[in-house]
């Protein structure tokens, strides 16, 4: 690896350190699942149906659908993303807040409240409910039911909102156990969104560094191997490997990362 001139920083041309930041829904790698599963959810908003997304955990799932929610006109859609509830409860409150009421004192009356919100929102064709519900494996049986029965209307001819379930591959298999019939049977749609493939992973890291402003050959193609076969395509590992390969780059003044360098952040980081 040949060392950059002092006074320049290590294949920066301008702009923030890649991999370092969200990114904003324009700014996306686009691949072909990315693609297929905007689509299944621009499906699930048309018909207020439910989907479930499933995946490995960093690969992508709550940046996808964001990103398309993102994109919803809000004169016409509420989203309402429940992301860090466990427990029944607060689920409720934050959901009843998301639509502008009054959490009531017990969890079964705040539910009941959201549930007449929702029909007469529907009957008044107010703005479509989207309720996006991440780390959705982490509930239990009966918030999942719950969250199920929003959907009941007019005799179970049409729906209140549209639901969204993210969470780990463990959620895809639990849906299809004994007590999950209702819920498993009203999923129209299923996605399970994996890693990258080698080829992706390698546009991936060009595209992070050409939005940062930098150069698209400062990983060599074998370095950008090494992080694939490491990361196993998972975005978020990606960010982190590239993330340490740049910071040890600058440390050396080197101006192009390559597979010796990749293994030399893979070996520190097994022993941290």
């Amino acid at each position: 690896m040949k060392k950059a001139p002092p006074e320049q920083e290590p294949g920066r041309e301008q702009g923030p350190m890649p991999f370092s930041k969200s990114l904003s829904s324009d700014e996306l790698f686009a691949y072909p699942q990315l693609n297929e599963l905007r689509r299944l959810l621009k499906l699930t908003v048309e018909q207020r149906s439910m989907m479930i997304v499933t995946g490995e955990a960093g690969v992508g799932k709550s940046t996808a659908v964001g990103a398309t929610t993102d994109q919803l006109p809000t004169n016409k859609y509420l989203v309402a993303y429940l992301g860090q509830d466990q427990e029944g409860t607060s689920i409720w409150h934050r959901l009843a807040a998301s639509l502008g009421l009054r959490p009531r004192i017990s969890r079964a009356h705040t539910r009941l409240a959201i549930s007449q919100h929702l029909n007469d929102n529907l009957l008044e064709k107010g703005k479509d409910v989207v309720l996006v519900v991440d780390e959705a494996h982490l509930l239990d049986r009966v918030t999942l039911e719950d969250i199920r029965l929003l959907t009941n209307t007019d005799f179970d001819r049409t729906s209140a909102l549209t639901v969204v379930f993210l969470g780990q591959l463990s959620l895809r298999a639990r849906v299809k156990t004994a007590g999950f019939e209702a819920i498993n049977q009203r999923l129209r749609y299923r996605y399970a969104l994996e890693g990258f493939t080698e080829e992706e992973t390698a546009g991936y890291i060009k595209h992070r560094l050409q939005l940062s402003g930098w150069s698209q050959e400062f990983f060599a193609p074998e370095a950008a191997r090494q992080v694939f076969l490491a990361s196993q395509g998972i975005p978020r590992e990606i960010n982190n490997y590239c993330l340490s390969a740049l910071l040890k780059a600058q440390d050396k003044g080197l101006n192009r990362i390559d597979a010796k360098l990749i293994k030399q952040v893979l070996d520190q980081r097994e022993l941290n």
